[in-house]
């Protein structure tokens, strides 16, 4: 008789295969479902699995994910060196719309977020809304800037921290722009206080980002301890 099998949520193809192929190697007959199709210990191969739902044999798979990995890498390279190039620039943009006390912490802070997740795009939308607040913009038009930027979670909360730190209308922003989310705790650091650490959840992507220190400092990194 047949026996199903669960596979685990998150599970690869691969994975998913090896188990159905290890209980034909013990003469089970086992099944199960993956990404709604149904697979067959008894008939189930590498190649006809990944050709039924990827469209490709698993040698092709693999080359593909390959050069994917190779072009992210060297894509992530350049974004890098594009980003240490630019932060003399957000420097030198942001010390015109923040007090001169925030200085150091604002090199801190653009140094941090150059070599980080998102490599400074989160500076440039938050130097562009600091701006507009600047210019006495309107928390409603500023709110539709940040929309139309099209953040993530993750980049939305950020762009929203440094304005936040560094805005003489930060907390105002900040409120306003309150979405029903997770989101970092806020300390006055004029009275000694300030963050040890911080983690950011991504429902939409699975991934979890920490960090020990400050994050408006140190930036934040993948944590890979812990599935999501």
């Amino acid at each position: 008789m047949e026996r199903e099998i669960k596979f685990s949520i998150g599970e690869t193809l691969e994975s998913a295969l090896y188990a159905l192929l290890a209980a034909k190697e013990k003469g089970e007959k086992v099944y199960g479902e993956f990404n709604g199709h149904i697979l067959h210990s008894d008939t189930v191969s590498m190649d006809s699995a990944y050709t039924e739902i990827l469209g490709c044999t698993k040698a092709e798979y693999d080359k593909r994910m390959a050069e994917w990995q190779e072009n992210y890498e060297k894509e992530e390279r350049l974004a890098e060196q594009r980003a240490i190039q630019n932060i003399p620039k957000w420097i030198e943009i942001g010390q015109t719309l923040i007090q001169q006390e925030k200085y150091k912490d604002w090199e801190e802070c653009v140094n941090a977020r150059a070599t980080d997740l998102y490599h400074g795009l989160e500076l440039d939308a938050a130097l562009e809304i600091m701006q507009a607040l600047e210019d006495g913009i309107a928390i409603e038009d500023a709110l539709e800037i940040l929309d139309n930027q099209r953040h993530s979670n993750i980049s939305e909360l950020l762009v929203r921290k440094i304005i936040l730190l560094f805005s003489s209308r930060g907390r105002e922003f900040w409120t306003a722009t309150a979405r029903d989310k997770i989101s970092l705790s806020v300390y006055d650091r004029s009275t000694g206080k300030d963050i040890v650490w911080s983690v950011l959840y991504d429902p939409n992507e699975h991934q979890i980002y920490r960090t020990e220190k400050n994050p408006s400092r140190t930036g934040y990194k993948l944590d890979q301890c812990f599935p999501f």
